[in-house]
């Protein structure tokens, strides 16, 4: 069975009105705003079913009342393949679903980036708590639908940092520290050196077109193409979340795809908190501030297990000199009591003012869009050193105090200096940047693939994703050896941690296959460069899903046979291969689009 309701507008539905629960008037306006921004889904067998027509009627009406004044639109399933289809193609789901239905989905969906949020909607409480206490983005189990649309109407409006402010901390020790402070360093050298005629501007917008296509987010970029330059970086970053949602979920994520495409703010970003941070007024006093986070219970040990040692943050990390704000705001974040892998943090940071700091902070009230006088940023790749973790007096709220280290910090220098002394003084980083950008923008798909694939197991993937972006830098700056070992080392970590890859080629092995593929290109070793490629054309069409991200994948696989047989020297065969790449491509890909352009370009040239 498919969708069992489809998209359900509740205008039809008359039943039991008492007991519509309402949003508050003063959250209207807000609701209004962001309705494009969140997808709701309800998935139950029962959908669709003659039992229980009222209830289910009435349901409905409730979910949609909430969530989406307007249109009054949730999405309805009764079916978990047509329900996972639907996920896949969409953003930001909030995923109300039955515990029966949850406990075998929930494991399969979770860590999928458009997932937001997930409710609980059960009979059994106590027995669905069990298993739902292990999932994060579970905000709670209930047996009572306006619970549910209470705590969702209060979960959205709370500006939850699910979405945009959830925070990734990277332990660095003598194992694992190294590669991720080395692969952050290297991010900060390419993002800081890249330029173009333009500094970067249609960069930003190229990209924001082609991903955001709701008529709230055009509106937004048309805004941002109009008048980016008469407001600060700040001020955009802070403005609805948009802006901060794309850079800090690229740099949770390590998409360099998407920070290669927004380096011009980025850069623009860290420049303004540099000018901020010189102007500061001189201190000798220790600067106090606090964030809070909702962490997982793995994520939260792993910390209080490294007592003393580093911890690095890819991200911005927004902090207020005020604790009452920091607690306010843990409190606000809505899920079970009895969710124990769930933990409200508060993180206390200590910046000597007297040194200079590892990356620049200030405050950004007098700039901010919300014009919060104590509101400070501090500006990415920021490394801590994990002083304390204890229980605070409100026992339902940890506290983790950190300090900020400065530039001669003989811990961290230690690590780096490598980076430093290999740094090529030749090296055109802005070229680097551009063309890691292209190759990656063959196969953006790659995170998504790996995440799908590893599903629960968070570290695996960042450390895979970690290898295959810099087998992408080193393929960039030419050292094809320690390119194709990077690659090497991503497939016999998928063959031991992803059960579809141990003893055969799965579908997000495709980008790692490909690439290897270019990279022997670039070595001018074409055969194995035919051979990968074909390896991984191979997968795809023996792939019994049809959808879009296969119709792009096997484009690509075409676009590359075509690149090597046209290095080669082989110009009907590249054409051919152009050809049908080509085909695809206009299969889902609207007229005039770039991705075609280019390849009707290419094949007139030949």
């Amino acid at each position: 069975m498919g969708p069992a309701l489809g998209s359900i507008k509740s205008k039809g539905f008359q039943d039991n009105e008492d007991d519509i629960l309402e949003p508050d008037i003063s959250t209207t306006d807000w609701i209004k705003s962001i309705e494009n921004t969140f997808t709701y889904v309800w998935c139950d067998a029962s959908l669709g079913t003659p039992n229980n027509t009222d209830d289910i009627k009435n349901t409905v009406i409730q979910i949609a009342n909430v969530v989406n004044k307007n249109r009054q639109l949730v999405h309805t399933f009764n079916e978990l393949n047509a329900c996972e289809d639907f996920i896949t193609r969409v953003h930001n789901v909030c995923l109300i679903i039955s515990g029966s239905l949850g406990e075998v989905f929930v494991p399969k969906i979770h860590n999928l980036d458009q997932i937001h949020s997930i409710y609980i909607f059960c009979c059994n409480k106590p027995k669905h708590e069990l298993w739902a206490r292990h999932y994060g983005k579970i905000c709670g189990v209930f047996t009572n639908i306006k619970e549910i649309c209470q705590s969702i109407q209060s979960y959205i409006i709370s500006k939850s940092p699910v979405y945009y402010d959830r925070i990734n901390f990277n332990i660095i020790n003598n194992e694992t520290g190294s590669s991720c402070l080395i692969y952050s360093k290297l991010i900060q050298m390419i993002l800081f050196n890249m330029e173009s005629h333009d500094h970067g501007k249609q960069d930003m917008i190229k990209y924001c077109r082609n991903e955001y296509t709701s008529k709230y987010q055009i509106q937004l970029i048309d805004e941002f193409e109009k008048n980016y330059s008469k407001n600060t970086p700040i001020w955009w970053y802070t403005r609805n979340g948009f802006f901060q949602g794309i850079i800090n979920r690229a740099l949770r994520t390590n998409d360099l795809y998407v920070l290669c495409s927004m380096y011009r703010f980025i850069k623009d970003m860290n420049l303004t908190l540099l000018q901020l941070y010189d102007k500061r007024k001189p201190s000798n006093e220790p600067l106090i501030l606090y964030f809070g986070q909702v962490l997982s219970d793995y994520d939260f040990e792993t910390i209080r297990q490294n007592r003393g040692g580093l911890v690095s943050v890819d991200q911005f990390i927004s902090t207020n000199p005020d604790m009452n704000v920091a607690v306010l705001f843990i409190k606000q974040q809505n899920f079970s009591k009895s969710n124990t892998n769930r933990i409200r943090v508060l993180f206390r940071i200590h910046i000597d003012q007297k040194v200079q700091p590892i990356v620049p902070y200030a405050n950004i009230g007098a700039i901010s869009d919300f014009v919060h006088i104590q509101e400070y940023l501090i500006s990415m790749s920021s490394v801590f050193r994990i002083d304390k973790v204890e229980l605070t007096d409100t026992s339902s709220i940890w506290l983790v105090q950190l300090t900020l280290i400065d530039k001669n910090d003989i811990q961290y220098n230690n690590i780096i200096q490598d980076i430093e002394n290999k740094q090529s003084d030749d090296m055109n980083l802005s070229e680097l940047g551009y063309t890691v950008k292209d190759r990656l923008s063959e196969f953006k798909s790659a995170n998504n693939l790996f995440k799908q694939a590893l599903q629960t197991q968070k570290e695996e993937y960042r450390t895979i994703i970690l290898h295959y972006n810099m087998a992408v830098i080193y393929d960039a700056i030419n050292e094809h050896e320690n390119s194709v070992e990077e690659y090497r080392c991503v497939l016999t970590m998928a063959r031991n941690f992803i059960q579809t890859c141990a003893n055969g080629d799965d579908l997000c092995l495709v980008p790692v296959f490909s690439n290897m593929a270019l990279t022997f290109q670039q070595a001018n070793k074409f055969n194995e460069a035919i051979t990968f490629a074909f390896r991984a054309l191979r997968i795809i069409t023996h792939s019994q899903i049809k959808s879009t991200l296969n119709k792009e994948l096997e484009s690509s696989c075409y676009f590359i046979l075509g690149s090597i047989h046209d290095r080669e020297g082989k110009t009907s065969e590249a054409q051919t291969f152009y050809k049908k790449a080509l085909s695809i491509r206009q299969e889902y890909l609207p007229l005039g689009h770039s991705d075609i352009t280019v390849l009707q370009r290419l094949i007139t040239l030949l």
